[in-house]
């Protein structure tokens, strides 16, 4: 399975091929202003669980996201797990944070975990599209399933150990250019340098 060719996905380039939304700078704004205060935050001592917070705030802030959900790997399972998150959903008993559970085992053909193993950043404008929705892992279509979702996996020497996960509740409503994807690429790795400098 080749979960990187499918027409509702999108791999997002490392430049170019982006058609810039027709809205204002206002997202990119918020964007930059959010990493600055995550750098200025980095400088001092600081709490990784802090950081991680201010970095789904700002993705959630500017984008408007439904949510957005940061696994981490538990070695154990050998599996990214849902940790933490932000806006619908995300807390009490029934908690979607809860449902993330992307297997790291080259075996698991789903999209996450195709997704996270190659470390590829990808957008899915439409889930519900057939051969979108049957890669989607059972976890997924029974307590999430949001139409539209963005996938940033954290990697270290070629490892995933992380993913920042964020959605919206329509189909097709996230439309990135180049510089909020760079900017978002930024926030991902801001943490991979948290996670770096607190070890």
């Amino acid at each position: 399975f080749n979960g990187l060719e499918l027409q509702a996905t999108t791999v997002l380039p490392a430049a170019g091929n982006l058609a810039p939304p027709a809205r204002s700078g206002k997202v990119t704004e918020t964007l930059a202003a959010g990493i600055q205060d995550i750098t200025n935050a980095m400088v001092e001592d600081f709490k990784l669980s802090d950081v991680l917070r201010m970095i789904l705030e700002t993705m959630v802030r500017a984008m408007g996201f439904q949510r957005v959900v940061f696994c981490l790997r538990d070695p154990k399972a050998d599996a990214l797990t849902g940790r933490f998150g932000l806006g619908a959903g995300v807390e009490g008993p029934d908690s979607v944070v809860k449902a993330f559970h992307i297997a790291l085992k080259a075996s698991s053909l789903d999209l996450f975990s195709t997704v996270c193993l190659k470390g590829v950043d990808t957008l899915i404008s439409d889930a519900t599209e057939p051969r979108i929705a049957q890669r989607l892992p059972a976890w997924y279509r029974s307590h999430v399933h949001a139409p539209t979702f963005l996938l940033l996996p954290l990697v270290i020497k070629g490892k995933p150990f992380g993913l920042v996960y964020a959605d919206k509740a329509e189909k097709g409503l996230l439309p990135l250019d180049e510089k909020e994807l760079a900017l978002l690429r930024t926030l991902r790795n801001q943490a991979i340098i948290a996670f770096r400098q607190s070890v």
